[in-house]
């Protein structure tokens, strides 16, 4: 590992995600710097180098991600591919003894991520996921706010990450695989999860038990996966609510409602930072806590450059990531569960009823 006082990166996938946010993000981190690539195609290669060389940063660029892995001058490596890639990938850096950062999910299944970090603590590298809103500060004021009693006892939650799915990525479109990929598609590992993190962090309770639905109600042609799920949850301390992420509406929150009010986060889990925080306390005000979708200059990368500079700090001091591993595979274990028509049944009709 580096003894200086930066990181040496590698990224590895040169996709969307990767040059919009998390390059600008690497670029702007002051504990990191970019020393390679890896991509197979000569375009996407192309264009890593031109955005880093805006930066005046020269990394060697690599058409395969074992040359990456070789080089002895990466610390660690972003591994920024779709998700079915991520389990190989992983797999090989930890070998490599790379210390890691994957996009989120880590895995298509609990399986998957039981492996990688299988491989992480065999090898001794750090794993971490990419969970990088949960480093925005509506984010991390809102955790402290309910965790500290802001409002009383949470008595219920009400989760809804959705979006109109079929608008951006239509079957047999570029991002149609969230429709067509049994393993990797459905809203529940493309958008769901920051819902599972969210609670699990702004509660600090894991959710425990959980009834779910998982239906299409407004799928496009060619689909084979159900684009809604709806459930009921319980945590392991007894705290109920309900989770919701679909593809065919647009909402995007969780608000937490107590014995002495209700605190309420609103568009917190987007690529680009700005979410708003408000608190209904218990004689009817509601002051608005933090508003950065309005109130804050953020660049649009922000969340991803306090991720990497998260990350790379625990690599120097060799202090504790989060997510950690343990939380990831936690994850991982509730939405296996999720994707389940767990303990549904049906309600019987009027008629039923009186006859």
């Amino acid at each position: 590992m580096n003894s200086g006082s930066k990181i040496r990166w590698g990224l590895v996938g040169c996709g969307q995600i990767a040059i919009d946010k998390s390059l600008p993000g690497l670029l702007a981190a002051k504990n990191a710097c970019l020393v390679a690539i890896a991509d197979p195609l000569e375009s996407r290669r192309a264009l890593a180098l031109d955005r880093a060389g805006q930066s005046n940063m020269q990394p060697t660029a690599y058409q395969d991600l074992h040359e990456l892995l070789a080089d002895p001058g990466v610390d660690a490596v972003y591994v920024a591919l779709p998700t079915g890639m991520h389990k190989n990938a992983v797999i090989a850096a930890a070998k490599a003894k790379k210390a890691i950062l994957c996009e989120k999910p880590l895995g298509n299944s609990a399986a998957e991520v039981r492996e990688m970090v299988r491989a992480a603590r065999e090898n001794g590298v750090p794993l971490m996921t990419g969970y990088m809103s949960r480093f925005s500060d509506v984010f991390q004021k809102a955790a402290q706010l309910v965790r500290e009693g802001a409002i009383g006892k949470v008595t219920y939650v009400a989760a809804n990450f959705s979006y109109p799915c079929s608008k951006y990525y239509p079957p047999g479109k570029a991002g149609g695989w969230r429709y067509t990929d049994e393993l990797g598609g459905g809203p529940l590992l493309d958008v769901g999860i920051y819902l599972v993190f969210g609670i699990r962090e702004m509660l600090g309770e894991r959710i425990a038990r959980v009834a779910s639905l998982n239906r299409n109600t407004h799928a496009p042609e060619g689909s084979v996966i159900s684009d809604t799920t709806i459930s009921w949850f319980e945590t392991e301390k007894g705290t109920p609510g309900t989770l919701v992420t679909s593809f065919s509406h647009a909402a995007q929150y969780i608000n937490f409602f107590g014995t002495q009010g209700n605190l309420m986060v609103s568009d917190c889990f987007y690529q680009t930072p700005g979410a708003r925080l408000e608190c209904v306390t218990g004689d009817g005000n509601t002051p608005l806590i933090l508003d950065t979708k309005t109130e804050a200059n953020l660049a649009h990368f922000d969340n991803y450059r306090r991720e990497f500079e998260h990350f790379s700090a625990a690599l120097l001091q060799k202090t504790p990531h989060s997510p950690s591993e343990d939380d990831v595979l936690s994850d991982a274990l509730l939405l296996d569960t999720l994707k389940k028509n767990a303990d549904a049944i049906d309600v019987p009709s009027l008629v039923e009823f009186l006859n």
